[in-house]
């Protein structure tokens, strides 16, 4: 379990941290950062969006429509909206080294994350199910994990 000061002091290592990937895996949503000495990863299992000023560029429901082929293949083939906006973000955020710049932990696992370009990611907890994980945030090879809500198992 994570507490809402572990939630905090893991969201405050963000700022600083070069953007180097977005995607998902199945129906999680994922962004990649890098740190000093270590890669970082949000996953997110509730409803996620990235926005550029007051457009948004791509959120969680992007992947359940179809960009290309056959609609009952796309989600499983990685074929959706969803996926080929965060592979143009992925190729932008490369190209112009995007980076975070303000993170925020918001009322009821709400997360902000301010990043170069002006974007914004959003992440929103929507499920009432007290063991249900919204999202985590970890330190890739490492065992330090925290998850939203403190009462998920990790």
């Amino acid at each position: 379990m994570s507490t809402t000061e572990e939630l905090e002091a893991a969201v405050a290592l963000l700022p600083g941290c070069r953007v180097t990937e977005f995607r998902r895996t199945l129906n999680i949503a994922i962004v990649v950062f890098q740190g000093e000495d270590v890669e970082k990863r949000l996953h997110a299992q509730c409803p996620f969006r990235v926005t550029h000023r007051d457009r948004i560029l791509f959120g969680s429901v992007d992947m359940y429509y179809r960009d290309t082929g056959d609609a009952e293949t796309a989600f499983d083939e990685y074929r959706t909206k969803y996926d080929r906006f965060a592979r143009q973000l992925t190729g932008m955020a490369a190209e112009h080294e995007c980076f975070v710049e303000s993170a925020a932990l918001g009322r009821a696992g709400t997360l902000s994350l301010e990043l170069s370009g002006p974007l914004l990611v959003e992440v929103f907890p929507a499920c009432a199910g007290p063991n249900v994980e919204q999202w985590r945030l970890f330190d890739r090879h490492t065992d330090r994990h925290v998850v939203f809500p403190d009462s998920a198992e990790l």
